[in-house]
């Protein structure tokens, strides 16, 4: 398994040394054409949306899956970041690729992809986003998939996902994000997320500032696209009891167990986007049941009942604020804030927003290497409140965090997703299967 996952990112580990740039100047989508063609893996295979934005395409993408497979498609999804094991990333019908599975097909395409890679300049590489795609190509053949869901990694127009002929192009909020490769300014992350539309398609965004909305609505003229917006063109309408979500959606209502307000706009987008799809009568009595029982690891994510664990990886204001207020009303003194933040994240907006919550605070780091950390975010919460906590090791952080809370109190575990990955993996969470396997039944 680890020289299979090694092998996704050996190329691109070669040139991240030297990688300067933005994604219209470094990334290159030859090489995985190449592995496709020597793959014999199809560009145009089953009907597809693909989702792109900036937040919430994870949850859309889980949501399109969801709704698909209530409705008798087999599905194949492709998603990112994993958290637990890169196998995450590819699933059919919620289920994780098996590792037999993926050894086997990475074990097949690696003549190919060592050839291509040998033969490419020496500033390009196969990109880590292509090989999955690759990988899930193959999967989705062999399980005889009916309909796909691609979430782009970063960006659109210079993503390998964007290779895949999609009828349906799937945007969730767009703001500034990765301005270092898809920048400076928004205008330009739209333009790279825009990349993804085809010709002739139809085109379904979750509500959008105006700007935003008038540059996709541009992008979709030229194209001869068809353009709907959820909230304004797919009307729902949410309320919100004890533990769970009603969210109603052209006449259909659907229950969220979930905290997280903004999973309703997710859901509200993703039937819109299934719906445009046209592969089936989406008014089907199995769709509650299966988006009842969706999981969404990660965000907002109830974790532990004693003592209450929620995870999220909110790394600015926004983000935060919305996890505040999807969850304050849920928790119970003492509430232990846990965060980790690297040096470009919003961690004066999210601890601004979150300590006056928080009993404690615990600023630590994560297990992952690749990251850095600076003092700032512990001067800053020092600033902030007398009640904060350094302690680098995570896990020992997590500790600190139950004894402190006990069995009633609350800990939010907010940060960066290698934090959220390590909590997931701390509070023994199973991710191979996000969706019932028989949505039909109660």
């Amino acid at each position: 398994m680890l020289e299979a996952e090694n092998l996704i990112f050996e190329s691109y580990s070669r040139v991240t040394p030297s990688l300067k740039g933005y994604d219209s100047e470094t990334r290159h989508l030859a090489g995985i054409q190449q592995l496709f063609a020597q793959a014999d893996l199809p560009f145009d295979f089953v009907p597809t949306i693909t989702v792109t934005g900036s937040k919430g395409k994870g949850s859309t993408s889980i949501f399109c899956a969801a709704l698909l497979q209530g409705m008798g498609h087999t599905v194949g999804l492709l998603t990112s970041p994993s958290f637990l094991s890169v196998r995450e990333r590819i699933r059919v019908n919620g289920q994780a690729i098996s590792e037999a599975a993926f050894v086997e097909i990475m074990d097949d395409l690696s003549p190919a992809i060592r050839r291509i890679d040998a033969a490419l300049p020496i500033d390009q590489y196969l990109s880590p986003t292509g090989l999955f795609l690759a990988c899930a190509m193959r999967h989705f053949m062999q399980n005889g998939v009916t309909a796909m869901v691609l979430e782009v990694g970063r960006g659109g127009r210079f993503d390998d996902v964007r290779l895949i002929e999609n009828r349906v192009s799937c945007f969730t909020p767009i703001m500034a994000e990765h301005l270092d490769k898809l920048g400076p300014t928004v205008a330009d992350v739209v333009w790279h997320k825009t990349g993804i539309i085809k010709s002739n398609s139809a085109v379904v965004s979750a509500p959008q500032s105006p700007e935003v909305s008038q540059q996709i609505r541009q992008v979709c003229h030229e194209l001869g696209a068809s353009f709907q917006q959820a909230g304004r063109d797919i009307l729902f309408e949410q309320q919100r009891e004890s533990g769970f979500q009603r969210v109603v959606i052209n006449g259909d209502t659907f229950e969220l167990h979930t905290p997280a307000t903004y999973q309703a706009s997710n859901l509200a987008t993703a039937y819109a986007a299934v719906s445009a799809l046209q592969v089936g009568d989406i008014h089907q009595s199995a769709l509650p049941k299966i988006v009842r029982a969706v999981r969404l690891p990660g965000r907002c994510d109830k974790v532990s009942e004693t003592p209450l664990v929620f995870v999220d990886g909110a790394i600015n204001r926004e983000s935060a604020e919305q996890f505040r207020d999807s969850v304050l009303s849920l928790s119970h003194a003492p509430t232990i804030l846990v965060t980790a933040l690297p040096h470009d994240k919003d961690h004066v907006g999210l601890l601004e927003t979150l300590m006056p919550y928080a009993a404690h605070v615990i600023i630590t780091q994560v297990s992952a290497q690749h990251l850095l950390f600076t003092d700032a975010v512990v001067q800053t919460a020092q600033q902030l409140s007398t009640y904060v906590t350094h302690q680098p090791a995570v896990f020992e952080a997590f500790a600190q965090a139950v004894k402190r809370a006990g069995q009633a109190g609350t800990i939010w575990v907010v940060g960066t997703q290698s934090l959220v990955r390590d909590a997931l993996q701390f509070w023994r969470q199973d991710l191979e299967n996000l969706l019932p396997s028989n949505p039909s039944s109660d």
